[in-house]
């Protein structure tokens, strides 16, 4: 079970950073554009697109990143109650 768990956390791990590269290196396009005379309306609109792209796509990172922890988290509570449960176990078979 820990093992597929892995696996499911590196898969994340490996969908959020390829994300954050994208996020990234949206942002270049977006701080070089200038709005020029005609084209001022369109490329605030534009602009405005690629920012509303960016910001979710910084939410969907945190959610991973999130996402990422809470598995971590199960996996070694999973390990701590299972500890536990040998203890107690072993525990109940000394006393036999």
């Amino acid at each position: 079970m820990a093992s597929s768990s892995s696996n499911n956390v590196n898969e994340i791990k490996e969908e959020r950073n390829e994300l954050r590269k994208k996020v990234e290196a949206s942002q270049d396009p977006i701080s070089m554009s200038e709005p020029q005379s005609l084209l001022k309306k369109k490329t605030r609109a534009i602009i405005g697109c690629m920012v509303e792209t960016q910001k979710r796509g910084r939410n969907r990172i945190n959610l991973l990143t999130a996402l990422i922890n809470d598995i971590i988290d199960g996996i070694r509570e999973m390990e701590g109650q299972a500890k536990l449960m040998e203890i107690q176990e072993q525990a109940s078979s000394d006393e036999d």
